[in-house]
């Protein structure tokens, strides 16, 4: 049976070329790439839309400040050198202070100012960005649909084989190896000798088994390699 199976695994590697050379073509690449641009674009939008009502809110917390300053500095315009000298001395120290509060309000608002600024660039850079990733989404979607639909016979055609020889092979061999497939990683079987002799190491990666691993082996006819997760048949 596991001559079947290593049947199967080596015309599963012509299948397995037919979807590298697929998944490696500049149309998927390029129709993924803007395919992931399109499901992230809503994301990031929402996130510069809420940073946008932050600095609206910061903003208006600013004006509200301002107006503060205003009315409070309008209190002192009317002093005149003829109030007690107390009271001028009180009111210049008000107006010092005051001064001070409208230059860290203009620098907060500049800076305010500036973070909008960049947000807007960034928000029209966006809109430009996924106008751009749908058209090559939908260029490329097109183009490597029918990339496919040219290697189609040949899949088929190899997945007819497979059918064929998968019947030959006992169905707990081909659901562990139909697992490991998805991880598409070849080869996914290797063959395992017993020697009369000497320890008994993995196929794949080297590793030595233990007589654990090893009683396993003999008793179901494979195991899984602890180390490199490979499927080890026992030669009979």
């Amino acid at each position: 049976m596991i001559e079947k199976l290593m049947e199967y695994q080596e015309v599963d590697k012509e299948l397995k070329a037919l979807e590298d050379s697929l998944r490696n073509s500049e149309e998927f690449k390029k129709y993924v790439v803007a395919r992931k641009f399109l499901k992230s674009v809503n994301d990031t939008k929402a996130q510069i839309e809420d940073k946008a009502k932050a600095l609206v809110s910061l903003a208006d917390g600013l004006k509200d400040t301002f107006s503060a300053l205003a009315e409070e500095q309008s209190a002192f315009d009317g002093a005149t050198d003829e109030q007690e000298l107390s009271t001028v001395s009180y009111l210049k120290k008000k107006a010092q202070e005051l001064s001070k509060k409208f230059g860290a309000l203009e620098a907060e608002i500049n800076k305010l100012n500036s973070e909008i600024a960049e947000l807007t660039l960034q928000y029209k850079k966006l809109a430009k960005n996924t106008s751009a990733m749908k058209e090559q989404h939908d260029e490329f979607k097109v183009k490597y649909e029918n990339l496919q639909k040219e290697q189609d016979a040949a899949k088929q055609a190899i997945e007819k084989r497979l059918s064929a020889i998968a019947k030959d092979i006992p169905a707990e061999y081909m659901e562990k190896y139909l697992e490991k497939r998805k991880d598409n990683k070849f080869p996914i079987c290797y063959e395992l000798e017993l020697n009369a002799k000497g320890s008994v190491h993995c196929s794949a990666c080297g590793t030595e088994f233990s007589s654990l691993q090893l009683s396993n082996l003999k008793q179901e006819g494979f195991i899984e390699c602890e180390h490199c997760r490979k499927l080890i048949f026992l030669k009979k």
